[in-house]
């Protein structure tokens, strides 16, 4: 007989690829996983430890995570931020750290997003 989470979560949320993740259900349980995996993360600053955040995140597992900043690469960011190199800069941070975390864990959706954080752009966004 199924339980009231396993008929809860088969219906809206994808099923957890237990090859890929089995470290984390033993260590998590497969509860934590689910809410995991329906998660939706917005991260602002994609500096070296906005990076770091995304990239564990995406490895996670989560449903979603958009990356927000608004600013261009420069020669700073090359000793901080591993995912940028000196042919990224003058483009946006956050729409080519975009492009490497989404090679992580393609069952995750990474978006940018490099507008300001305004009442509109919270408004489009589930911000719980």
């Amino acid at each position: 007989m199924a339980t009231d989470l396993e008929c809860q979560t088969s219906t809206t949320i994808p099923e957890i690829d237990e090859r890929l993740y089995s470290r984390q259900l033993y260590v998590m349980g497969k509860e934590a996983m689910y809410e995991l995996r329906n998660a939706d993360i917005l991260i602002s600053g994609m500096r070296g430890l906005g990076v770091e955040i995304a990239k564990n995140l995406i490895l996670c597992g989560v449903k979603s995570v958009i990356v927000h900043d608004c600013n261009n690469v420069d020669y700073k960011d090359l000793s901080s931020q591993y995912y940028f190199s000196e042919s990224d800069i003058g483009q946006n941070r956050a729409e080519v750290a975009k492009e490497k975390l989404y090679e992580l864990n393609n069952n995750v959706n990474v978006t940018y997003s490099s507008s300001d954080i305004d009442e509109d752009f919270l408004q489009k966004h589930k911000v719980n």
